[in-house]
């Protein structure tokens, strides 16, 4: 013993262990290794973070040098298509573009005069404008001045500009007398293209730089085959004048990019001397900061953005300090607590190391005296603490029966430790268990001293309850008597799950969680009966609108993600005591008792149709969910729960009926709509068997020669009974059944094999157009299937033109323009459907392979009375004619219409001042007689 306390006084005064030694070097190693890499990836992460915010900087300052070249082209085309355009009609057609464009200084049109044409032409502008002149600039010690210009062979004048107000003061300027605007004006003659000046003060703002975009004006008819020709041709230009730092500036404020955000803006152009800024917005913060800083991760980041609009260079400039876009505090915090924790690790080492030290000692002396009593138990204990099952040995000759030993599959299934329940009565243990049924089989196989088996619940620390097989049996000595008992307990609560699990989804819709068709009924059943007669029980039914075709255009993996986000907000829509159920698809059904009366209910209804309206984004789309809804009241509308949910959905298919997104309270009469929708569907689904479904063919008429171009399929359908059913019923239904897509195919088929039927006949190769539906469109197989169809009935490709709305292709645009470029490579003509109704961008236009633009009849019929949808159709007619389209004008029905597309210069008609849409045999007859047709009117008199 004085041997053992010296050698612990010498350990108590020992220095630090080598284990703790290396605890504390490992531990500062690793803090070390944690800092360097917190420091790198924050320097990354504030590097990606400024690099995508300059890049969005640059595609907004680009894209806002797009427009204006945008601007400079509209006003371009007007000059195009109409001549020298009046000052009026120079003004109407500018003022929506400057208003949508504020940055714009002015558009202008300069007007070239030469020397003999000077006096006539300023005696003319001096009627309306006392005193004007054609005027030069000139630098004097004042600044820039305009005086009266000196003679020259040909001026280039400002003859044109808006907006008037703040621009009078430019009004005759020689833009000749300019170098440098007279050098631009030369380029774009040379290059048949926009070009643009230097950077120059501008004359309406002399503290201001500016530039201006020019592209010539020329005759109309003029061959323009070389630079010669076009300088001959020339009869002047249309300008845009552009405040760069007004552009830039407003460009990045209506994005918010120009709010406190630690970084430094600059645009730089070439200007009279060589490079200048142009703008600059300056927000770095330059803040000195410690050295240790720089070591902590904080850098400067540029990104430089090369740029050419019109010939013009441009650099954007982007710096940020990358302490504005990450903090480094993360890695310091990290360096210190990283120092704290190894020190206190080492020091907790060091205790425990001594400690083990200690505790070996006292091990070791006592080793001797347990060994033989452990040899004894080693098998034994071996044995049971290998089993997977819980085992417990009672004592069966001791009052109470107290438990002697539990294993440790015991300590682990039951949360407890041997300590907590060796020693304690069995009985008293099992008073605490919530299963007394199973602790009195227990207790009465130990009285009996027999075996015994029994299911029960037993209690588990901190977790929830486990289920368990229990099997008891007796212990018996060499004379047999009883000494123990042996419990052994199998844990089967996975197996309780599982069922229980089965019975939930026998009950519970397993996409949304939501009650299922079987549940609901239960739920409809004892509302009712709770209701017992004394108050009202309502069902309604509800349909997402158009989820179909979401599911054809995003698949079937977003129609699911769409499903659970409408369950959930249905769900948080309505009150704890209703319930929602998912009976099928995009059908939902809801059970709302305690409504005393209708606009209780619809209120409710009304809630969730809000809840679902708020705009969900899925899969890069932001969607805008409706739904249709209709209400179903026990008693007045049924007794039982399959009565009210087929009323409650047949008011929800008349809400469909009337516009959908609404809700509508069930009434007898819709029965009988509900009835004939069905009818109609199963009619529809066999017209195609059966055979009657008929094409009617409407003549495109080229407005130039009068001639039939082409003609437009349009399907009809005449019912035996029903007679000629309009296609506004049966073509929605159609896309709701999924039945558009055979039927779309027969179209195509029966109007490819007509067509090649009448060039056989001698009728000419009349080109076949063909309507797309979204369902349609969306086919995987619609190219081969086109394809196909060409092969077998020999039409040409080029015979055959297939439309599409815009709306269609605007739902995907990038598989959409693969799909129409496959079908473009096929030789097969494009137009779009409808064009001006839709949301289509300018943007995304210029990459459809579109060959047609047509007109929306919607435009056309107000021709005569409205200036708004005349424009509309003007502008369609230029844009088409700048992207090198067709444009065919459809719903044409009277002269007036007819006179002002032909001057506006469409290219094609459709409508019933030619031709009404009309069977195989009238078309063919009307063919026979000759191609050229003669305008009529509604009447059918000629108006020739």
């Amino acid at each position: 013993m004085l041997t053992r306390k010296v050698r612990l006084g010498r350990a108590r005064a020992r220095p630090l262990t080598p284990a703790a030694v290396l605890t504390l070097l490992a531990g500062l190693g690793l803090t070390a290794v944690l800092v360097v890499g917190m420091v790198n990836a924050e320097r990354e992460r504030a590097r990606s973070e400024f690099l995508q915010r300059a890049e969005i900087r640059n595609a907004t300052v680009t894209r806002s040098f797009g427009d204006a070249l945008d601007v400079l082209r509209a006003a371009n085309a007007l000059f195009s298509s109409v001549g020298i355009a009046s000052r009026d009609e120079f003004g109407a057609f500018t003022r929506p573009l400057l208003a949508s464009h504020p940055y714009l200084q002015a558009v202008v049109f300069h007007r070239m005069v030469a020397s003999h044409e000077r006096a006539a032409f300023e005696a003319e502008n001096q009627r309306f404008r006392p005193g004007f002149e054609i005027r030069e600039r000139r630098v004097n010690g004042n600044g820039v001045t305009l005086v009266r210009a000196a003679p020259r062979p040909r001026y280039l004048v400002v003859d044109y500009i808006e907006p008037m107000a703040g621009n009078e003061v430019t009004l005759g300027y020689d833009a000749f007398s300019f170098a440098q605007q007279g050098s631009t004006f030369m380029r774009a003659i040379d290059t048949g293209q926009p070009a643009s000046s230097v950077m120059l003060p501008l004359l309406q703002r002399g503290d201001h730089l500016g530039f201006i975009l020019m592209m010539p004006v020329y005759r109309r008819g003029a061959a323009l085959t070389n630079a010669a020709a076009r300088s001959a041709a020339a009869l002047g230009d249309t300008a845009v004048v552009i405040d760069v730092a007004t552009l830039v500036s407003t460009t990045l404020a209506k994005s918010n990019m120009l709010v406190r955000n630690g970084l430094r803006i600059e645009l730089t152009g070439r200007g009279l001397d060589g490079p200048q800024r142009a703008f600059l917005h300056d927000a770095l913060d330059r803040t000195s900061r410690p050295a240790w800083h720089a070591w902590l991760g904080d850098a400067v980041f540029t990104n430089r953005h090369t740029f050419e609009v019109a010939g013009m260079p441009w650099e954007l400039r982007v710096t940020g300090r990358s302490s504005e876009m990450a903090g480094s505090a993360g890695a310091l915090i990290a360096l210190v607590l990283g120092c704290l924790v190894s020190i206190a690790t080492s020091a907790y080492v060091q205790s425990r190391v001594k400690r083990t030290r200690r505790i070996e000692a006292l091990v070791e002396s006592r080793t001797a005296d347990l060994h033989d009593a452990l040899d004894a138990l080693r098998l034994y204990r071996r044995a049971i603490d290998a089993s997977a099952n819980a085992i417990i040995l009672v004592s069966a000759t001791r009052p109470g029966y107290p438990i002697e030993y539990v294993n440790p599959a015991f300590e682990r299934m039951r949360g407890v430790t041997a300590s907590e329940v060796v020693g304690r009565g069995l009985l008293d243990v099992g008073n605490r268990e919530p299963d007394q049924a199973g602790v009195a089989e227990l207790r009465a196989a130990i009285r009996e001293r027999r075996e015994g088996h029994v299911s029960m619940r037993l209690l588990r620390r901190g977790r929830e309850d486990m289920y368990a097989e229990v099997y008891i049996a007796p212990v018996n000595n060499e004379d047999g008597v009883t000494t123990h008992f042996v419990l052994a307990q199998y844990d089967v609560t996975m197996a309780k799950r599982y069922e229980a699990e089965l019975e939930a989804r026998a009950r519970f819709d397993t996409l949304t969680g939501l009650a299922n068709r079987a549940l609901l009924h239960d739920r409809i059943d004892n509302a009712i009966n709770l209701a017992a007669g004394r108050a009202t029980v309502w069902v309604a039914a509800l349909d997402l609108d158009h989820f179909k075709f979401v599911n054809d255009t995003l698949g079937h993996d977003a129609g699911d993600e769409l499903l659970k986000a409408a369950a959930q907000r249905i769900s948080a829509a309505v009150g704890r005591t209703d319930t929602v159920a998912r009976t099928g698809g995009d059908e939902f059904v809801l059970v709302l008792p305690g409504r005393e009366n209708e606009s209780d209910a619809a209120a409710t209804v009304n809630a969730v149709l809000q809840a679902l309206a708020h705009p969900l984004e899925l899969h890069g789309q932001d969607l805008v969910l409706t739904g249709s809804a209709g209400l179903a009241a026990f008693p007045a509308d049924g007794t039982d729960a399959a009565t009210l949910i087929q009323h409650a959905e047949v008011a929800m298919y008349r809400s469909k009926e009337l516009g959908r997104n609404m809700v509508q309270f069930y009434m007898p009469t819709m029965n009988a709509r509900a009835r004939e929708r069905l009818a109609l569907e199963g009619a529809l689904r066999s017209a195609l068997v059966h055979d009657e479904f008929e094409l009617y063919y409407q003549p495109q008429v080229d407005l130039e020669t009068g001639a039939v171009v082409g003609l437009e399929a349009l399907i009809r359908w005449r019912h035996p009974s029903l007679g000629m059913v309009r296609p506004d019923r049966f073509i929605n239904l159609a896309e709701e059944t999924g039945l558009i897509v055979p039927i779309g195919a027969w179209v195509l088929r029966t109007a490819c094999r007509q067509s090649r039927a009448w060039q056989h006949a001698g009728l000419g190769h009349l080109r076949i157009a063909v309507n797309l539906s979204a369902r349609q469109f969306a086919e995987p197989n619609l190219v081969r299937e086109i394809a196909r169809v060409l092969d077998e009935t020999g039409l040409s490709a080029g015979c055959l033109e297939v439309e599409i709305t815009e709306s269609l292709v605007m739902g995907d645009v990038e598989s959409a323009i693969r799909t129409m470029r496959e079908l473009k490579q096929m030789g097969v003509q494009l137009s779009i459907d409808d064009f001006g109704t839709g949301y289509s961008s300018l943007s995304y236009l210029r990459r459809f392979p579109v060959d047609v633009l047509k007109i929306d009849r919607s435009f056309v019929r107000d021709i005569p009375f409205c200036e708004d949808d005349a424009a509309m159709v003007a502008a369609i007619i230029e844009l088409a004619r700048g992207l090198r389209m067709r444009v065919i004008a459809e719903g044409v029905e009277t002269e007036a219409q007819l006179d002002y597309l032909r001057r506006r210069g469409c290219d094609e008609v459709q409508g019933h001042v030619y031709a009404q849409a009309a069977s195989r045999a009238d078309v063919e007859r009307l063919l026979r007689t000759g191609r050229n047709m003669i305008p009529h009117d509604a009447n059918g008199m000629s108006v020739r």
